[in-house]
């Protein structure tokens, strides 16, 4: 074995024919890029990035000051290039590996469709049914 930390006892007279055919999980997953501490910061930043980006989108256009005061922060904080802290836009978007300009890129056309007018896209469950005359669904199917 390659492994510093393994060790393999040899049993009987047929020990060497599996000797070779063990894998140890050091050898078997992918060494962590991190350390098991980071895992919980990581996860802090994605919600963080999730709170954010659902802020922006859910406060556009709102009319109740507090959901106006939601969506400033958020778009503060989302397009704010001069933050250079650790739980910046930038700094959160390198730590999940999600390009940041692509993102502001991306929530500037959807802020644009929506200020012209498009209709927000909603994946519901009666996405792709049409409604009859009188009031039963009827299911598009395209194959």
């Amino acid at each position: 074995m390659d492994h510093p930390n393994t060790q393999v006892d040899r049993i009987g007279p047929g020990a060497d024919e599996f000797r070779f055919d063990s894998v140890m999980p050091a050898q078997f997953y992918p060494p962590r890029r991190r350390s098991p501490s980071f895992e919980p910061i990581v996860r802090l930043m994605g919600a963080i990035l999730i709170d954010a980006v659902r802020c922006f989108q859910n406060n556009f256009g709102a009319h109740l000051t507090s959901a106006q005061n939601e969506f400033r922060e958020a778009r503060f904080w989302i397009f704010d290039k001069k933050a250079d802290g650790p739980f910046s836009f930038e700094s959160v978007c390198n730590a999940l590996q999600i390009d940041a300009r692509g993102l502001r890129d991306s929530l500037v056309r959807w802020k644009s469709e929506r200020q012209a007018g498009a209709k927000p896209r909603i994946n519901s469950p009666l996405a792709g049914q049409h409604r009859r005359p009188n009031g039963s669904f009827q299911i598009k199917q395209e194959f």
